[in-house]
């Protein structure tokens, strides 16, 4: 009979199943786009139909057509507009308040502190307060559930130490683990989820609304708009932060108390000390974390220092090549680099300490807590329940207790950035100029966290991540990532990464040892007998579990010295390996790559460097290590798990190279889409004679491009936000099964293993889930720090120049004579297409004045550029005193050629380091220079004189003195070879003719090529060399050449120059 009622019934089952759950599920994953709303609960709650875009994710770069759009209550347009509706409610009932009477308003205790801010804020709570009252009952409902784990735990323990039957009541323990580990994943992800998504719909609210006040600002004002979106994003940032900190202020101490409520009923008075010592810890973290904080900021000064450096190297290459002064800015930039790694390795005895505190808390915690609990009556015995209990619910105790100190600057710097935007917002005119990051309408300065003071300098060049990201799209496979990883531990140093990698397995090890003796000391427990036996067995054991902890402590300080000094040893060797790399860089790589780029890798990828690729290659090799020994553990425990363990594992993999693969995907769209948003600023809604639009005119309504652009983005973050949800969903589902494997096994074994041993075994396998997670995120950072390892490792691949010293070196005063001879040279422009020079040949004799004409400026440069070799294509020979220039180490050459430029270029430094940086050359040497050249007085009157700073481009000196001081530099470089290109307009002319005079008097031995496009300037020399199209068109004297081209006689060009006048 029941067969027969049965059967009906499952074909029922089936075909709903089939029909409803598979057919829906995979209808809506084959749609355009999938949609969260209209699919089956199961699909929705486990995030089936988003299958879809990692299958595409997979498959090709993602599309923003591939994504998962949002609902229509959701989209930007909407939440602006709403938005937008309370603010003018706000702003109304505002304007009431100013009419009524001033005396109730001044009736009214702290009136103006009330309503400071507030504004803003009710707004927003009126825009969003369903969304924030659904993240805040989800926040509560996950710590509930959180709670109720070590609960369930504790029912099976008492239940083994029962020695009762594996009945109906076991399986109901078993099914009620399993089923708080599954209600706990499922809350926690939906939490997270609407969490994240209110954040985003925040930043959109306010972005909006910043959008439209800055679109109507005066016209003069409007090229500041992007600045200002720029300094004000993290005002929104952080008011939009409060969607996750608000929960806390009733998650945090509900939390701590029902810790306390189940600590005291298992251990009584004892686990008072726990929170006492949990207590005491708070305020020395808090004095470490504000001592890093200080450093941090010490090192960004000197940072700022070193960049300053860099940006001059960079701007100034070719006058530093054509000097052969690379050295000299290698050895300042060395020394800042040296003054930032001495605040690093302060601050790594800092993050030792703090590493120390994160990883003994735990231990000293539950030693004395349960040292107490034993100590206070000979008569109080450990159980199995009570030690894991106890460990589970102190290990959650200490998240919100760590937490609550926090929220107070949080909150703060969040009102400080709500008074900030509603002043912004209220008032009708917008002063841009105010509208700095960090300060308030009072002009309180705030404080930064230390996060924000880590991640400042990171995503300050957030515009170049696309680029690197879409470049790693092309290069995706593990055998570069593990390139790269092989370079840092290269420069890391293999000695220091096998003794951190030895202290971290000690760790791992020791922290098993400790866990695993409280089970065992809880086994022996029941064997003892009489009062002597315990106590002879509490201290024995107290005893090695406190040795236990002195050799964590040990291994925890080992750890991050070798940390310290390995990260120290990489960052140094990598920076100098990336310095002297880009000073070996040929010209042509600078003129064709912004400096900017090459910027970024002294920075950002160097402080990616620095912090973060030691931090997560430490979390990374410590959650694998942790992993291996949790997998190692239940399979002594029970060795059935064997079998399931490889599949699980091979499992895991799997799902996290899908994860990583496809997020990298969606951040590249993620980052385009950030980007949008910010050139919305840098295009400000204008009318057709370029003013500002009335702000009466503005509709959101009216401008939906800015709102397609914010909805763009909204969607890419809810798409982000829904695939990490998929994958972990999918880590707890192995978890899951791990759960129910490890139970069943142990509830079916409950007469033949010890209570301790299962309590052990369940602790580490709800452990689990914390350990899949740090995986997977650990994995996935380590692969993106290593993208910044892999841009500073490139340039050690790129090609270099010749070198710069050659064994076979010219003699001491070579050259003698400066004869210089061209056969048939021949080099292309810059750019690569046309040549510049084409089979030139020429002689010039030693000691000869020549001028060299050319309409193009390329074939002037290209001469400069063959003589000094900063162009290496090159065929032909060029000749200086008979030796062929490309036989020569480049500094040797450079050395020995002295060039004038065209704009006179000063170097940051003393004026001396000006003139002689190498201090090779006595005072009184320079001060002779600087007489000849006309500028002793000068400089005489110049506060340190030789010593004086010449910073910010030299301003107490003129055109004319920088480009005299550039004389006085080849003075005392002494060669028989000058170039001296034109002057500039901005050079006064009395200056030029002092130029002119020096060159005249102390040059007369020197063969000088003068480089000009005046025909007015070559008549005092020798000779004139004409160049066209890279052709030597006539090199005789001046009166020659212009005979026989009467067009570039100096009457022709003024006439020409005359005729082009309006």
């Amino acid at each position: 009979m029941s067969y027969c009622l049965l059967t009906p019934l499952t074909k029922l089952a089936v075909a709903y199943f089939l029909k409803y759950v598979l057919l829906r599920s995979w209808v809506n994953g084959h749609e355009n786009q999938p949609r969260e709303k209209g699919v089956f609960f199961l699909s929705r709650i486990t995030y089936w139909w988003f299958s879809r875009v990692v299958a595409v994710g997979q498959r090709r770069p993602l599309q923003l057509e591939d994504l998962s759009p949002v609902s229509e209550e959701d989209s930007a347009k909407h939440v602006c507009s709403t938005f937008q509706q309370h603010w003018k409610g706000q702003e109304e009932a505002a304007g009431k308040d100013e009419n009524a009477d001033g005396a109730e308003a001044e009736g009214l205790l702290f009136a103006g502190s009330v309503h400071q801010g507030f504004r803003l804020l009710h707004a927003l709570w009126l825009t969003f307060s369903p969304s924030l009252l659904q993240v805040g009952l989800l926040r509560l409902l996950t710590d509930l559930l959180e709670l109720l784990a070590p609960l369930a735990l504790r029912w099976i323990i008492l239940f083994i130490e029962n020695q009762a039957v594996y009945d109906w009541q076991g399986r109901t323990y078993m099914l009620a683990l399993v089923g708080i580990v599954v209600c706990q994943s499922l809350v926690e992800q939906l939490c997270e989820k609407h969490s994240g998504m209110t954040e985003a719909k925040v930043q959109v609210a306010l972005t909006g609304m910043l959008y439209r006040k800055l679109s109507c600002v005066s016209s003069h004002s409007h090229h500041q708009g992007a600045g200002v979106a720029a300094h004000l994003s993290g005002d929104i940032e952080r008011v939009a932060g409060l969607v996750g900190t608000l929960p806390l202020l009733l998650s945090c101490p509900l939390r701590v108390a029902l810790c306390l409520g189940l600590l005291w009923r298992e251990l009584g008075p004892a686990a008072l000390v726990g929170l006492t010592g949990l207590l005491l810890l708070i305020p020395l973290n808090s004095a470490a974390e504000r001592r890093a904080s200080q450093l941090k900021r010490s090192q960004m000064t000197v940072r700022e220092d070193r960049e300053a450096l860099l940006t001059e190297m960079l701007a100034e290459i070719k006058m530093l090549k054509q000097l052969a002064w690379e050295a000299w800015f290698q050895d300042r930039v060395t020394a800042a680099r040296e003054r930032e790694l001495e605040t690093l390795s302060i601050l790594g005895y800092l993050t030792a300490f703090l590493m120390l505190s994160r990883v003994c808390e735990p231990f000293l915690v539950c030693l004395s807590s349960l040292g107490a609990f034993v100590l206070m009556h000979d008569g109080n015995v450990l159980t199995a329940a009570q030690v894991f209990t106890s460990i589970w619910l102190l290990r959650l105790l200490r998240p919100p207790l760590f937490h609550l100190p926090n929220l107070s600057p949080i909150l703060t710097q969040a009102k400080h950035s709500l008074c900030h935007l509603e002043s912004i917002f209220c008032t009708e005119t917008t002063d841009l100029d105010c509208c700095h990051p960090g300060t308030t309408s009072d002009g309180a300065e705030l404080s930064l966290s230390s996060s924000c003071l880590t991640e400042a300098l990171y995503r300050s060049s957030q515009d170049d991540q696309l680029s690197e990201i879409k470049v790693e799209m092309d290069r995706a496979s593990t055998s570069g990532s593990g390139a790269d990883m092989r370079g840092y531990l290269r420069a890391f140093g293999w000695g220091w990464a096998g003794l951190a990698l030895a202290a971290q397995l000690g760790l791992v090890l020791v922290s098993v040892g400790q866990d695993a003796l409280l089970g065992l000391w809880t086994s022996d427990a029941k064997e003892v007998q009489g009062l002597e036996g315990w106590t002879e067995l509490r201290d024995s054991r107290l005893s090695l579990y406190a040795v236990l902890g002195l050799l964590q402590a040990i291994l925890v300080c080992g750890a991050a010295h070798f940390l310290t000094q390995g990260s120290l040893r990489a960052a140094g060797g990598l920076h100098s390996g990336l310095l002297s790399d880009v000073l070996h860089l040929p010209l042509h790589f600078f003129r064709n790559t912004p400096p900017q780029s090459v910027l970024q890798s002294f920075t950002r990828d160097m402080y990616v460097i620095e912090h973060q690729v030691p931090e997560r290659l430490h979390v990374w090799a410590h959650s694998q290590l942790e992993m291996c020994a949790v997998v190692f553990l239940i399979s002594v425990i029970t060795p059935v798990f064997i079998l399931a363990a490889g599949p699980l594992l091979i499992l895991l993999v799997w799902v996290q190279s899908q994860y990583t693969f496809v997020l990298r995907r969606m951040k590249c769209l993620e980052i385009a889409s950030h980007l949008s948003v910010k050139a919305l600023f840098r295009e400000m809604p204008r009318d057709e004679n370029g003013d500002a639009v009335n702000s009466a005119d503005f509709s959101y309504q009216d401008r939906s491009d800015h709102h397609q652009t914010l909805h763009d983005h909204l969607v890419c973050h809810f798409n982000k936000i829904i695939m990490a949800s998929w994958v972990s969903l999918r880590l707890d589902a192995i978890l899951w099964v791990l759960v129910f494997l490890v139970t069943v096994i142990l509830m079916d074994s409950a007469d033949t293993v010890d209570s301790g041993i299962v309590g052990l075994a369940l602790l580490y396998t709800l452990r689990m889930r914390g350990v899949f997670h740090q995986c997977r995120k650990a994995s996935a950072d380590v692969h993106d720090c290593m993208l910044s390892v892999r841009k500073v490792a490139e340039y050690s691949n790129l090609e270099k120049e010749a070198p710069w010293v050659l064994p076979c070196r010219v003699p001491p005063g070579w050259p003698q004579r400066g004869e210089i001879e061209f056969r048939n040279v021949e080099t292309k422009c810059p750019d690569g297409h046309l040549p510049a020079l084409r089979g030139l040949s020429f002689h010039i004799q030693r000691g000869e004045k020549v001028a060299v004409l050319s309409r193009e400026r390329a074939g002037m440069e290209a001469l400069v550029s063959c003589l000094l070799r900063t162009l290496e294509d090159v065929s032909g020979t060029l000749l200086i005193d008979g030796v062929d220039v490309a036989c020569l180490g480049l500094q040797d050459l450079r050395r020995r050629i002295n060039v004038i430029p065209q704009a006179p270029v000063v170097f940051s430094g003393s004026l001396r380091a000006n003139l002689d940086p190498a201090r090779m050359l006595p005072d009184a040497q320079v001060w002779w220079a600087l007489d000849l050249c006309h500028l002793k007085e000068t400089v005489q009157v110049l506060p340190g004189q030789l010593l004086h700073p010449m910073q910010d481009g030299a301003a107490s000196l003129s055109q004319g003195e920088k480009r005299l001081l550039c004389v006085a530099r080849a003075l005392l470089r002494g060669s028989s070879v000058l170039l001296v290109e034109e002057p500039l307009a901005s050079v006064e002319p009395e200056a030029e003719c002092l130029v002119q005079q020096v060159i005249h008097t102390e040059f007369s031995e020197c063969t000088v090529l003068t480089l000009t496009q005046n025909l007015h300037t070559v008549m005092d020399e020798h000779r004139v060399l004409v160049l066209d199209m890279g052709r030597v068109v006539d090199f005789d004297t001046a009166s020659n050449v212009f005979q026989r081209n009467v067009a570039l006689t100096p009457r022709a060009q003024t006439d020409a120059l005359k005729g082009t006048q309006p």
